[in-house]
């Protein structure tokens, strides 16, 4: 029935709107999903590390069945992180030190919200669905012989959307992309305070760094 909706049928039905229920039954082809870009940090300069390499890595399992919809979106957030970390981490190649990316949270959970039944909810558009974003991950310097952790940087970040009961699918779907753009846009502030807060000693260099010393 292409981006036409349950709605919009019951309304025309009813003469409540403008739909045409002959050209519903005409109309056959879905609408062409929309393409969607990977969020990519590019254009922005990279933490440089005195450290071997960059270990990019999630504990986080996606569920794969409601309430969460990580599955059914464009793209994840967990898949955001990773290419997050692909663009501003980068290691030197020189020391025992490896920098270490974690993601533990990259979660987006559906809640179905009470919109009003009958012929008087047919004369509103109601906000059907929340979705409920969440990103955590840290980035630690650890000691490739060892093991131990020579400092940590934290970022957890969360974002929220709402969608319309007469929402097509591929307005939902602009909406999931919109939501992690959000909340990738987000996770990057506010990693980049905390590891100029808590790593600057390992840096080689820095988006917000002239120059730094030599290692000691």
């Amino acid at each position: 029935m292409g981006a036409a909706t349950r709605r919009s049928v019951m309304r025309a039905a009813l003469g409540l709107g403008a739909v045409s229920l002959v050209g519903l039954a005409g109309c056959t082809q879905p609408p062409s999903r929309p393409a969607f870009p990977d969020l990519r940090f590019s254009h922005k300069p990279p933490f440089l590390f005195r450290a071997r390499r960059v270990d990019v890595r999630s504990q986080y399992r996606r569920p794969g069945r409601p309430p969460n919809v990580e599955h059914l979106m464009p793209l994840a957030p967990d898949r955001a992180a990773g290419l997050w970390a692909e663009d501003r981490l980068q290691a030197n190649g020189e020391g025992e030190a490896i920098v270490r990316f974690t993601v533990h949270d990259a979660s987006v959970v559906e809640t179905r919200l009470t919109v009003e039944r009958g012929v008087r909810g047919l004369l509103k558009t109601e906000q059907a669905e929340s979705y409920y974003a969440q990103l955590e991950a840290t980035l630690e310097l650890v000691d490739d012989m060892t093991g131990v952790s020579l400092g940590e940087a934290n970022a957890k970040v969360w974002r929220s959307q709402t969608v319309p009961e007469d929402a097509t699918i591929n307005e939902r779907e602009e909406t999931w992309f919109a939501l992690v753009e959000t909340l990738i846009g987000a996770f990057d502030t506010t990693l980049t305070a905390q590891i100029l807060a808590h790593l600057t000693p390992h840096l080689v260099s820095s988006p917000d760094m002239q120059w730094m010393p030599p290692k000691s």
